[in-house]
């Protein structure tokens, strides 16, 4: 079995700044899905998600040479996504249902009944995180679904420690009093 070596973030970023593609598609290949479910849950759009996707690497490939290491490259790239889905949100404001996939999953369900049921609750979930103020949102959806630890986050949102952690305490507030009603 051949063993690849895996290149460390450094490597790649100093190959990526002297115009390496390969370099890139390996970039691309580590962060591609993570920067995906990002969009995806910041916008609620599949689709617009997998555009603004490619456009987040294109912007990043373009700006380049002015990445150095210190800036910490994965919080530059959560950057620009979160930049380019605040933009995206100002043109077309968000909303999503499972109503009108509804039949579909249920048809493909062995329990309609219980898919149903989480689905309602994953849909309630997802209004109540789209509540969330922009700072609040982010900082949860990174914290939460893209797993960044607050120092990181403070990082790609450009606030302090103690930021993140109020708006984390923030979001879990208003999503327990929102998905209360829900929970015995």
């Amino acid at each position: 079995m051949l063993v690849v070596d895996e290149k460390s973030l450094p490597e790649l970023i100093e190959e990526i700044r002297n115009n390496n593609t390969t370099a890139f598609k390996e970039f691309f290949s580590r962060y591609q899905s993570g920067i995906y479910y990002f969009l995806f849950r910041y916008t609620s759009d599949p689709e617009a998600a997998k555009d603004l996707t490619q456009e987040t690497f294109i912007k990043f490939w373009n700006h380049k040479e002015s990445i150095n290491n210190d800036l910490a490259p994965k919080a530059y790239l959560y950057k620009i996504a979160r930049n380019l889905a605040l933009n995206y949100i100002d043109r077309k404001p968000p909303f999503s249902s499972f109503e009108e996939n509804e039949s579909v999953l249920i048809k493909l369900s062995n329990n309609p009944q219980l898919d149903y049921e989480r689905l309602f609750l994953l849909d309630e979930c997802q209004k109540a995180i789209n509540l969330l103020p922009e700072r609040c949102k982010a900082t949860f959806i990174l914290s939460v679904y893209e797993g960044l630890h607050y120092d990181e986050i403070a990082e790609v949102l450009n606030v302090s420690l103690q930021t993140v952690k109020n708006q984390m305490n923030k979001a879990f507030t208003v999503l327990r009093k929102h998905m209360s009603k829900y929970i015995d």
